[in-house]
């Protein structure tokens, strides 16, 4: 019974975690994947440089097959992440949650693939400059669904303020159903995302995002990394390639534990069920002569098989409730720790007594097969 509560408190553990791994790896972040590239640099330096950012752009724009480029900052899932605390009234008293900054040059929603569903996008006039504590001088902002929901409950966002210092507030001018921010934490809701326009400045220089055909993708990469070292011979570049292979980096780590903690959980049921089947095989044998005098006064097959099988069955559900208990209370402790944890366990109970309940069964049948003249023996083997 220890052995089975141990395994079922270890499996389901295991599955809950491969649950929310792989949840969050399916993770719905808001834009259009497969037709984005990037080129990650170490952009212009000075403010007094940013004009080259415009002059980038421009030649970027100008590639065949680029359906748009803009300089932003940063990409969803980027690993990298700005976030702020806005306050909701101008006396700075009440504080909304941690919220995503994402910020880029003119058409950089368009490029991203997001889709306006309340309000408008930014036109050309809102797009200036930003001071040295990263507050874009705009007052100009679109949010997410969710972060909209979370701040006005209930109320049109369009028109909404909110403020970052007691000099900078912010109007909401639109809408879009979801982005998810550049770096997922515990604490963070991922989808409280909100984007602000800037022109080229040399703050977004360092990443430039590209609309491309996913076929072109590869080539495209190449030729706007030729491009940008030719017009800018110091220009670095650390990174660049597709979107989808930045996705799949983020979640590398998250892959392997997913396959490592699979690989555990399967070795889990092997080992337990061929451990319970040597145990059954043994008690089996410890009760031949039992099994033969239950024979000797009537007892049919089918009646040996019940009873182990019961008996079995009732070893099998203790091991699982205790493990189940054991579980319960391991998942109630990271609820009250993580609140926004998709709180449960695995419950592979059912398949695992299954399993087990099986793997007994084969071997008292063959024991049921015993005929009465076994139980005369040896008395030393009744028990």
């Amino acid at each position: 019974m220890v052995e089975i509560a141990v395994a079922f408190a270890i499996l389901c553990n295991a599955v809950f975690i491969i649950r929310e791994r792989v949840a969050q790896m399916q993770i719905d972040i808001g834009i259009t994947e497969s037709q984005l590239i990037y080129i990650h640099n170490d952009g212009v330096g000075m403010d007094s440089n940013a004009p080259l950012v415009e002059r980038n752009l421009q030649a970027l724009r100008g590639l065949a097959g680029v359906e748009s480029a803009v300089a932003m900052f940063p990409l969803p899932l980027e690993n990298m992440s700005i976030n702020f605390r806005p306050w909701l009234d101008p006396d700075m008293k009440r504080r909304g949650p941690a919220v995503g900054m994402f910020v880029g040059t003119p058409g950089y929603l368009h490029t991203l693939g997001l889709k306006v569903v309340q309000g408008r996008d930014f036109n050309s006039a809102e797009y200036d400059g930003m001071d040295p504590t990263w507050k874009t001088l705009s007052p100009a902002v679109i949010v997410t669904r969710d972060l909209a929901e979370k701040l006005w409950p209930a109320e049109n966002p369009i028109g909404k303020e909110f403020w970052r210092s007691a000099t900078r507030g912010y109007t909401v001018v639109g809408v879009v159903e979801r982005l998810v921010r550049g770096y997922l934490r515990e604490d963070f809701v991922p989808e409280y995302s909100a984007m602000f326009p800037v022109k080229p400045v040399s703050f977004v220089s360092s990443l430039y995002v590209m609309r491309v055909a996913p076929s072109d993708g590869d080539r495209l990469v190449r030729e706007a990394s030729e491009l940008l070292l030719k017009l800018n011979p110091d220009m670095l570049i650390d990174a660049k390639g597709r979107y989808a292979d930045m996705r799949a980096d983020y979640f590398r780590l998250d892959a392997s534990l997913v396959w490592l903690l699979a690989l555990v959980c399967l070795a889990m049921l092997l080992v337990t069920a061929l451990g319970i089947a040597g145990l059954a095989n043994f008690w089996v044998q410890q009760r031949r002569r039992s099994i033969g005098i239950r024979r000797a006064i009537g007892a049919t097959r089918g009646d040996i098989l019940r009873y182990f099988q019961i008996e079995n069955f009732l070893i099998v559900s203790g091991g699982i409730v205790l493990g189940r208990c054991t579980d319960a209370v391991g998942a109630g402790a990271a609820c009250r720790a993580r609140p926004r944890a998709a709180c449960g366990s695995g419950a592979a109970g059912g398949g695992h007594a299954q399993r087990v309940m099986g793997c007994l069964s084969g071997h008292v049948a063959v024991k049921a097969r015993i005929g009465g003249s076994v139980s005369g023996i040896s008395n030393m083997e009744f028990q």
